[in-house]
């Protein structure tokens, strides 16, 4: 019995602060100031999951060497998806050149 309130205590506490601005503000008009930032929020959070990734795969410290198979595949993709704009394009392009280099560097 403890685990199923523990679950639905942790339920909670991750539904409830999602919900209720939602349910207080749904029939509010949002200030033209609060769109604006809201739309910054997409590329903030894919910024703030990618980029430790990329630039310290093994969590030791930024690798910024030749030798970062993650960063290498980082920096063809971000190439790749200015100069195509392709989703499925850019992803295989990313995945195809962070095996190779992977399976370069040994």
């Amino acid at each position: 019995m403890n685990m199923a309130l523990l679950i639905l205590g942790m339920g909670l506490c991750s539904f409830l602060p999602r919900y209720l601005p939602l349910a207080a503000f749904a029939d509010r008009e949002m200030p033209p100031v609060v769109k604006t930032l809201l739309n910054y929020t997409p590329p903030a959070v894919l910024a703030a999951l990618v980029f430790p990734a990329v630039l310290a795969p093994s969590g030791e410290g930024i690798e910024l060497t030749a030798t970062n198979p993650y960063l290498i595949g980082g920096i063809a993709t971000f190439i790749a998806g200015l100069i195509s704009k392709k989703f499925l394009l850019v992803t295989a392009i990313g995945i195809a050149v962070f095996f190779l280099s992977q399976w370069l560097i040994g």
